[in-house]
């Protein structure tokens, strides 16, 4: 056996141990969290930092391996590995050809500005289409599985890669099924859906590198352009998400109508209390508790930390879980830096927004920005839309008032009344 390939099925069953063991410990520590001693939960936290460095470790040698292989074979050394791969072949679909080693190949050595071999020109030719070349189907895969599979908003909602889709159906009045006697008959009731909308917004980024990066080896130079683009994208989709104008980008949830029916707000004066994250959880529809997420930034993690019950218990449970900063009345808490301060969010993420990728993301290079410095400018294009289904009872909003003027100068008021009162007494005590 190649020794590459017995070192990579090594690694693979070294991951799924570390991997299962991860589990269990993270299991046991959630079954006895109500019991379980800050020095036991520090225990657990070493133990679980200690197996993901492991993975990471495991995991970044077999990238090493694999792009070794690649790039042999991208030589031309006929690799015992590399044959395993679905390879280019004559009369392939176009979709087929995509997820071939040869166009993969010849998508980044193109985008380098390097020359292809006779296989890779026939593979790029077969794919080519009215848009050009299109991005290959693993670093597809890899870009969505980066944009998905990170702590935040985007690994919550409902994140879709269907080209040209422009519309999902949305439950809007569904009746219930019903009992009848043996010989009794239904009676016909027209169910109804409504639509959501989707568009097609450009969201675009570029980056510049120099000639010498340039020359990386086809692995490396593929990881390097989808992370770097990757997380710049992400980023501007996390925002949408929340605070999206609907004007040539996605809708967030600042759209959003909310009322008494799906909304708790504190007053501008006020301090967020026990009653208010109560009465919050009491507008989620049972439908959609069993997989509601708390989600807010650390500002407002900071404040739900503070709270107790009326036994003086904290409401706020911190967690072992990578991902998950802790647990509010029973319900997960994950941390997003793109939620406006004194806010947070409780819901079925899934059912309560959704996003979708309706042209696969393109990658293109261009050396004529970059001419006077020998550099290369890459961009990222994506046709994306989103926005939140406002389905009844799916996510509920607690947000503080915003001042008003009044509110303002009464709050000045009221400090410099305090403030006088705690000279005089300072004075009296003088």
């Amino acid at each position: 056996m190649n020794k590459q390939i017995e070192e990579l099925r090594d690694i693979n069953i070294e991951l799924e141990g570390l991997k299962a063991r991860k589990d269990a410990v993270k299991k046991k520590a959630l079954e006895h969290r109500d019991t379980i001693t800050s020095a036991e939960q520090t225990t657990v936290r070493s133990e679980l930092k200690e197996i993901k460095e492991q993975i990471e470790k495991l995991e970044q040698r077999r990238a090493e391996i694999q792009a070794s292989a690649e790039n042999k074979k991208f030589e031309g050394e006929n690799n015992s590995m590399n044959n395993q791969m679905l390879h280019f072949k004559e009369g392939m679909e176009r979709a087929e050809v995509l997820a071939t080693a040869e166009y993969r190949s010849a998508y980044f050595k193109t985008m380098q500005g390097r020359e292809l071999n006779e296989e890779e020109k026939r593979s790029i030719t077969s794919a080519a289409g009215s848009g050009g070349a299109a991005i290959p189907t693993q670093t597809m895969d890899e870009i969505m599985g980066q944009m998905k599979d990170t702590p935040g908003i985007l690994n919550l909602i409902t994140l879709l890669n269907i080209p040209d889709l422009i519309s999902l159906p949305k439950e809007n009045v569904v009746n219930d099924a019903e009992w009848l006697s043996e010989d009794g008959d239904s009676t016909p009731k027209d169910d109804s859906l409504t639509n959501i909308t989707l568009s097609a917004y450009k969201l675009i980024k570029t980056i510049k590198i120099t000639a010498k990066l340039s020359e990386m080896s086809i692995g490396a130079f593929e990881k390097w352009v989808v992370n770097t683009l990757t997380k710049k994208m992400r980023a501007a989709c996390r925002k949408a998400v929340f605070s999206g104008t609907g004007v040539n980008q996605p809708t967030g949830l600042s759209k959003s109508t909310w009322n008494t029916s799906n909304s708790v707000t504190v007053a501008a004066n006020a301090s967020l209390t026990y009653e208010n994250i109560v009465d919050a959880d009491a507008l989620i529809s049972e439908d959609y508790s069993p997989e509601a997420v708390w989600v807010m930034n650390k500002k407002m993690k900071a404040q739900v930390a503070k709270l107790v019950d009326e036994k003086k218990r904290p409401l706020f449970e911190r967690a072992i879980e990578q991902g998950i900063a802790g647990y509010l009345l029973g319900y997960p808490v994950v941390l997003e830096s793109q939620v406006p301060d004194n806010e947070a969010y409780l819901g079925d993420w899934k059912s309560a927004y959704v996003m979708n990728f309706s042209k696969a993301i393109e990658i293109a290079s261009s050396k004529e920005a970059g001419f006077m410095s020998g550099s290369t400018v890459y961009r990222s294009l994506a046709l994306v839309d989103g926005k939140p289904t406002a389905v009844k009872g799916a996510l509920v909003k607690i947000s503080k008032a915003a001042q008003t003027e009044t509110n303002k100068a009464a709050q000045t008021e009221t400090n410099k009344a305090a403030q006088t009162e705690t000279n005089k007494a300072a004075q009296t005590g003088g």
